[in-house]
C-alpha cells in the first residue's frame, strides 16, 4: 500500500502503485503545485500535464508545497504616524499633498518646502517654487 500526504492536507493512498493515478489524486485541484525533480524546483498549475510533458511519473518527484492563487491583502494594525495635509496656492489650481507628523501642529508652509525652493545658481529644486511663490500658498480648509 502506498500512502502520502499532499501539501494541502489531502491524504492519498492506493492499494498498489499500479492503481495510483495522478488524475484521481488531483481531481478538482486548481492551485499551483511546487515540486522538486533532479535538484530543480518547478511550479505548475497542472501537475498531471507537466509530468506528462516531462515524461516522468509522480514517483519521480518530491512535492514541496502549494502556492495559493489568492493574494492576501496586508493588514495595517498600527495607527499611522503621519497625517496628510493639502497645500494650495492662489496662483494655480494644484493641490500639493504633504505628510506631517500626526502629533504635531501645522508647520509654516516655508518649512514644508524649504528643501525644494528653486536655486537659479545651482539649478536645483523645483522650478517656479520661489520664496515669493511660497507667500501665495495656504493650507486647504478643513485641515486642523
Amino acid at each position: 500500500m502506498i500512502a502520502f500526504l499532499l501539501p494541502y492536507g489531502v491524504k492519498v493512498s492506493a492499494g498498489d502503485s499500479k492503481s495510483l493515478s495522478l488524475s484521481s489524486i488531483l481531481s478538482g485541484a486548481t492551485m499551483e503545485i511546487t515540486f522538486k525533480y533532479n535538484g530543480k524546483i518547478i511550479s505548475t498549475p497542472n501537475l498531471e500535464k507537466k509530468l506528462k510533458r516531462m515524461k516522468i511519473s509522480i514517483k519521480d518527484i518530491e512535492i514541496l508545497e502549494k502556492i495559493e492563487d489568492v493574494k492576501k491583502e496586508p493588514t495595517i494594525t498600527e495607527e499611522p504616524l503621519m497625517r496628510q495635509v493639502i497645500v494650495r496656492s492662489t496662483e494655480d489650481e494644484i493641490s500639493r499633498i504633504c505628510y506631517i507628523p500626526k502629533d504635531s501642529g501645522l508647520p509654516p508652509i516655508s518649512e514644508l518646502f524649504k528643501n525644494h525652493i528653486w536655486n537659479p545658481e545651482t539649478k536645483t529644486g523645483i522650478k517656479g517654487l520661489t520664496k515669493e511663490f511660497l507667500m501665495t500658498m495656504y493650507y486647504e480648509e478643513g485641515v486642523i
